[in-house]
């Protein structure tokens, strides 16, 4: 029994860096298309701002779609010193949007699986609406301390529920708070509902699998370690509290729109086609 679409685990890729020895993978990303014409849709590369700042491209592994090779492409970020990207303008929102050329897929012939941005997408208000909240279950997907697989493009699946969703914060702090173990290289990893069948009398059952976030730091717990001579604080402590920050997929939608404003006045994508 299946629980999560196969199309969503083909869409999460794992971001690394090239150094002069072997690629460091620092980070995940998840691909997105916008419908944008009859049978016709823009693909997006998705993830936070830190995990691209200050680079000058990054590589992701994408699948041949005649020989089903796993190969690495390269998404130049910086082309002339003009960014290739956009970021979501709110400082509280950790999203940025790629470009992917569609021309470039299909010439290179890599498959792209990808989150429809209209059908596969719930934004935080949806969520509840449709009987989310409090102690629903969700998935991470993602590639955390770079457990990346050379023979596979699989993500590893964490499992948590939904700690707080309050739509007075999402407003004020553009998050959400999951219990979920998310660590380093979980940076831009998709949040999706773990479908349920059953509720509460009188309450609604979400019972779709669906993109609701974007995780994009923990709350860590710290502890004071104290001279007991002196009263001062010899050490400070940190260990990560379970609670992670997501940012809802109302912002994911905001950021590719941002984005298609960009490539349709100046249309540079990846490699530096146009679309």
């Amino acid at each position: 029994m299946a629980i999560i679409p196969q199309t969503f685990l083909d869409s999460v890729v794992s971001i690394g860096v090239r150094n002069t020895v072997a690629i460091n993978w620092i980070g995940t990303g998840f691909l997105v298309v916008k419908p944008v014409d009859e049978n016709k849709y823009q693909p997006f590369l998705i993830t936070n701002k830190h995990v691209l700042e200050k680079k000058n491209s990054v590589v992701i592994r994408m699948r041949k779609s005649d020989t089903h090779e796993l190969v690495i492409v390269d998404v130049p970020l910086i082309n002339n010193g003009e960014r290739l990207y956009s970021c979501h303008p709110d400082n509280n929102v950790d999203i940025a949007a790629v470009l992917i050329v569609g021309s470039y897929l299909d010439k290179n012939m890599l498959s792209a699986s990808a989150f429809n941005i209209d059908s596969s997408l719930l934004t935080s208000q949806e969520v509840i609406e449709n009987g989310g909240g409090e102690g629903t279950g969700i998935f991470m997907l993602g590639f955390p301390m770079g457990l990346v697989n050379t023979k596979s493009m699989a993500p590893i699946c964490r499992s948590g529920c939904i700690a707080r969703i309050d739509t007075d914060e999402i407003r004020e702090t553009k998050n959400m708070l999951l219990d979920i173990q998310n660590f380093p290289g979980n940076s831009g990893s998709p949040i999706i509902t773990h479908p349920e069948i059953i509720s509460i009398d009188g309450t609604k059952a979400l019972s779709m699998c669906a993109l609701i976030g974007i995780v994009h730091a923990y709350i860590p717990y710290q502890e004071n370690l104290i001279n007991s001579q002196t009263g001062c604080t010899v050490e400070i402590r940190s260990e990560n509290s379970g609670i992670a920050k997501a940012n809802p997929a109302e912002y994911i939608k905001e950021t590719v729109e941002i984005e298609m404003a960009r490539i349709y006045s100046k249309p540079i994508g990846i490699n530096g086609e146009a679309s």
